[in-house]
């Protein structure tokens, strides 16, 4: 009972003030209307307004509190007509408190609000609590109306006087104990010592990250630092989007030549001697050169300093036309100090013809061979020239094939089925039926070249079968070094593609590649009774990546229409899954001897839930919202909110949506408190206005994506095509963003 009087007494005192409040208002709009002399004062438009701090226990507040005050059109429920929030609201020790409405707004309260005569209710929520109970305002803020009626245009009338004429202003004196209400656009705001204000809105002032410590020529200016150790100190990173000057010490003159600004750079080691970090400068400087000549120039030199000790010259330059002058005891790779003193052949004369040899110092060797290199184990001549002076092929001769010397730019020619037999015992020792090996410094090489074409038959460029007792057969077997970048096999149909040309030119090494520039053709087919593909990875088994915005990197099922996709699906290169069947995750049940499928909610838009339980004190509640969730879903549009109680009362209803909170009441003014679940359902951000999309093209036959393309069947009389440049990029291929 004690507590019920004392809520009464409590509600008695807030009415009170409240009138006392608005009668100050009301004798200071008196005191400047009586007041009147050749100028007319304007009403401010400001509402004085006193009450008394409390918890939601009813308990007396102390300190300083935030507290926003909001106008609504009834007693309960609706959107606030305005709102405004004060911070560091002073509270006596017993919790009274006196503000003045709209002092935070530029023009204050708006007149607007009280034109129409409707009611007007006052709510008030101190820091994060509930709103507490809205107060019915009287007549006296319609005098703001008043004000506004004893003006001309929003001007007062003393600005339609004609100059000369006016008499001097009355002065208008306040009540005794109030404080003048700063004027709209007044300039608010708090600010710290040494640090440099800002305008955070155009009424307001607050402190800059900008630091100032001393005055005058020994000031120091610190950013992100309250202890600047130079004229600027900068504690973090800085992005300078144009030229970094370092000018010069100071104009050069005949007698000498001036030095630019330096740049260094410090590290700092650690000394077991002195037991104690030392400083490593580095300096970079632009010093003159040819001083008072015709030419003059300049060097950028490398300086030195330890510790303490002012850098100086290390002898490494750069002149200004890009030439380094290297410091004393330079080496280079190699043995020797890198210097060419002398360069000769050993060769017999009649071998090769050299020109300008031997080498000393500087100059150009040049030489053009007359008798070719030669096999190191048989001494026999790999390539002669014959007569003429063309090279020619050697005499080869193995099992089944005896080649004659034939010109080497007209071809070789090589009986049909030649057979190179091999019998090795031992099982150390590699056995090679035919070893093709090339070597070129410009162009293409090919170790094995096939070229093959039937008009009755297939057609093999390279055809290989394998068997083996032990061991895995491998019919073709292609390897490539990975660095700098290498392909094993390499497998062309029809003329090279666009977006092959494009991955070879980013780089990359494959084990098996294949490509194809043909319409309607494939780079790659795996044909099998039971598995087409099988890729096994300790990374990612497979990477599908499509460089049309329209086309689909991936598709399983086969069809060029509806009634024959019911087991399609596919994930475009937005990263859209479409489906015609059902979209499920596998549950086990009964202890793991079932599995059953469980579907997916789908909608016409992109919907993301969220879903909670929450507790209501004396009919009202505020849900935050998840701070992960909003990232994801845009709650700037309305949301959708259903609610459940888990307990008796009259109902419940959800007001005040914002982007992080609302709030749910009981229906009638109903004070229950109970708990309650709520469901949230949010558009996905960036997907708001997707409805319904359209994918009818996806499934269009020949005017679509999935068009039927001819069963890869063994062709007869194709043309062989082999790549016309170098495939060993750089590095290797790793897509980092998808090609849209």
């Amino acid at each position: 009972m004690f507590n019920s009087l004392k809520e009464k007494f409590h509600m008695k005192l807030r009415f009170a003030c409240v009138i006392v409040g608005f009668l100050s208002l009301v004798f200071s709009l008196a005191a400047q209307t009586a007041g009147s002399g050749a100028a007319s004062a304007q009403v401010p438009p400001l509402i004085q307004f006193s009450n008394v701090a409390t918890d939601e226990g009813g308990n007396t507040l102390s300190g300083a509190v935030s507290i926003t005050f909001s106008f609504y059109t009834s007693q309960q429920g609706g959107e606030p007509l305005w709102t405004e929030t004060q911070n560091n609201v002073p509270l006596d020790p017993t919790g009274h408190y006196s503000v003045q409405l709209g002092v935070t707004k530029v023009n204050g309260v708006p007149t607007t609000l009280f034109t129409t005569g409707a009611a007007r209710w006052l709510g008030v929520r101190i820091a994060e609590q509930l709103e507490q109970p809205r107060v019915l305002l009287l007549s006296v803020p319609y005098a703001l109306k008043a004000g506004d009626a004893a003006t001309i245009g929003g001007l007062p009338a003393s600005a339609f006087v004609l100059a000369g004429s006016q008499n001097g202003a009355a002065v208008v004196d306040l009540d005794a104990g109030q404080s003048a209400p700063p004027p709209a656009g007044a300039i608010t705001g708090t600010g710290t010592v040494n640090y440099l204000p800002l305008w955070d809105s155009t009424s307001d002032i607050v402190s800059s990250v900008l630091f100032q410590s001393g005055t005058g020529s020994t000031a120091k200016v610190g950013i992100g630092t309250t202890t600047p150790y130079a004229t600027l100190d900068v504690k973090g990173g800085s992005t300078i989007r144009g030229t970094l000057s370092l000018p010069a010490t100071a104009a050069a003159t005949a007698t000498a030549g001036k030095d630019s600004q330096p740049l260094n750079l410090v590290a700092s080691a650690f000394s077991s001697t002195t037991s104690a970090s030392v400083n490593q400068t580095f300096q970079w400087k632009a010093e003159p050169a040819a001083n008072d000549t015709a030419s003059p120039s300049g060097t950028l030199n490398l300086l030195y300093g330890l510790g303490t000790t002012a850098p100086s010259e290390t002898g490494l330059q750069l002149s200004s036309t890009g030439l380094f002058t290297f410091a004393t005891k330079q080496t280079f790779p190699g043995t020797g100090d890198g210097s060419v003193k002398s360069v000769a052949l050993a060769a017999p004369a009649s071998d090769f013809t050299v020109s300008e040899s031997p080498v000393t110092g500087t100059g150009t060797l040049g030489f053009a061979w007359n008798v070719p290199p030669t096999n190191a184990d048989t001494a026999d001549a790999i390539v002669k020239r014959d007569a003429s002076g063309n090279f020619i092929a050697g005499t080869i001769t193995a099992t089944g094939l005896t080649a004659t010397s034939a010109s080497i730019s007209t071809g070789m020619s090589i009986p049909s089925r030649a057979e190179f037999p091999l019998n090795v015992t031992s099982s150390n020792v590699r056995a090679t039926s035919i070893l093709g090996q090339a070597t070129a410094t410009t162009g293409d090489a090919w170790g094995v070249e096939g070229l093959t074409s039937s008009s009755a038959s297939d057609a093999y460029g390279v055809y290989g079968t394998a068997q083996a007792s032990t061991g895995t057969p491998i019919g073709v077997y292609g390897s490539a070094p990975y660095s700098p970048s290498g392909i094993g096999v390499f497998g062309q149909n029809g003329p090279e593609s666009a977006v092959g040309e494009a991955v070879s030119n980013a780089g990359i090494s494959s084990g098996v590649w294949g490509d194809s520039g043909t319409s309607n053709q494939y780079g790659v087919i795996g044909t099998a009774t039971y598995i087409g593909g099988y890729f096994v990875s300790e990374g990612w088994s497979a990477w599908l990546q499509n460089t049309s915005s329209t086309g689909i990197p991936f598709i399983a099922g086969y069809g060029s229409t509806i009634g024959a996709l019911s087991k399609y699906c596919e994930i475009d290169t937005s990263g859209n899954i479409l489906c015609t069947g059902t979209k499920n995750a596998a549950v086990p049940v009964d202890g793991g001897q079932r599995v059953v499928a469980l579907s997916a909610i789908e909608a016409p838009q992109n919907w993301f839930e969220d879903a909670g339980e929450a507790e209501m004190v004396k009919g009202a509640a505020v849900v935050q919202l998840d701070s992960t969730y909003t990232q994801t879903v845009n709650t700037d549009t309305k949301y959708q909110v259903f609610l459940t109680p888990y307990g008796d009362c009259r109902g419940l209803y959800v007001t005040n949506r914002t982007a992080n909170s609302f709030e749910v009441h009981e229906l009638g003014g109903g004070t229950a408190s109970l708990s309650f679940g709520y469901r949230i359902m949010a558009l996905r951000k960036q997907y708001e206005n997707v409805r319904f999309a359209d994918h009818t093209r996806d499934f269009g036959g020949n005017n679509g994506m999935l068009v039927r393309a001819p069963h890869p069947a063994r062709a007869t009389n194709r043309q062989s095509h082999m790549p016309s440049k170098n495939l060993s990029p750089p590095s290797p291929f790793i897509p980092t963003t998808a090609v849209r």
